[in-house]
């Protein structure tokens, strides 16, 4: 398998190996039921960050897998924990999806095979940022196997995109303002901060961007001057003098929300 020269850049060789593998186990444990994998996310788009970034791939199947399959993948991940350098495991953020759901419009009311760094695996709905993803895969997508995947997702509007970000907003961050102990941790604020600059840019741009490029955008200019000392350090995190800023943190997604015209609960603490 050719591995991609973008992986290789952001990786390096180990990377592109543990990708192989990946879905050489893949292919094992699903058949001919498995039809495609895909890289999206950061390591697609050139903003990936050997320290921070998650690794992003989307598998693509005939059906939605069952709980044999699903047993199978379960296998297939703690064995990746023995592949050599145990980081790449532990950064894997995968997706399993009926190739189906990439060519039809709109996000399909089905629920999910996924695995989350932090989270494990779960089966759970597709949320709204589904869209936006399909619209990183069709544009920057990088395929692993099957066929190429700009071929197979359908395309996504502007208005699609903008509907998706503020589906996220209100699906994701909302919830999080009520039960808020996830801020305490530091890289989860810096993380926050970003990812509410790529909200922003999104909504008054109708681009979909890399958090760098957002947070050059959101640092330019007079519409997000306040919070310019809130974003400066969440870029320079883990560098730099790193104060806590939970509360600017929680300020600045309510700010967003309001702005995707989006209301807010208090935090209970």
């Amino acid at each position: 398998m050719d591995i991609d020269a973008r992986i290789i850049k952001a990786g390096g060789p180990d990377l592109g190996s543990f990708l192989a593998l990946a879905v050489s186990s893949w292919r094992s444990a699903l058949g001919r039921e498995l039809t495609g994998v895909y890289v999206h996310g950061s390591l697609s788009t050139g903003a990936f960050n050997p320290r921070t970034s998650d690794i992003d791939v989307l598998v693509t199947t005939r059906a939605l897998t069952d709980r044999p399959a699903n047993e199978r993948i379960h296998e297939v991940h703690r064995a990746m924990h023995g592949w050599g350098d145990d980081r790449w495991a532990d950064r894997l953020e995968a997706m399993f999806v009926p190739a189906k759901a990439l060519a039809t419009s709109g996000v399909p009311r089905i629920a999910v095979l996924e695995l989350h760094p932090d989270e494990g695996f779960k089966v759970q709905p597709l949320g709204s940022d589904f869209m936006i993803q399909k619209r990183i895969l069709r544009q920057q997508g990088i395929t692993l196997f099957g066929p190429r995947i700009a071929k197979i997702v359908a395309p996504v509007t502007t208005g699609e995109l903008r509907d998706a970000q503020i589906g996220t907003l209100r699906e994701w961050w909302l919830p999080q303002l009520e039960y808020p102990g996830q801020f305490l941790k530091r890289f989860y604020q810096a993380y926050a901060v970003l990812t509410m600059c790529r909200a922003l840019c999104l909504l008054a741009t109708g681009e979909v961007v890399t958090k760098p490029e957002a947070a050059s955008w959101a640092t330019h200019g007079p519409y997000l001057e306040v919070w310019h000392p809130l974003i400066q350090s969440a870029i320079a995190y883990p560098g730099g003098v790193q104060t806590d800023q939970r509360g600017a943190t929680l300020d600045f997604i309510r700010f967003t929300l309001e702005e995707a015209g989006i209301g807010h609960v208090t935090p209970s603490s």
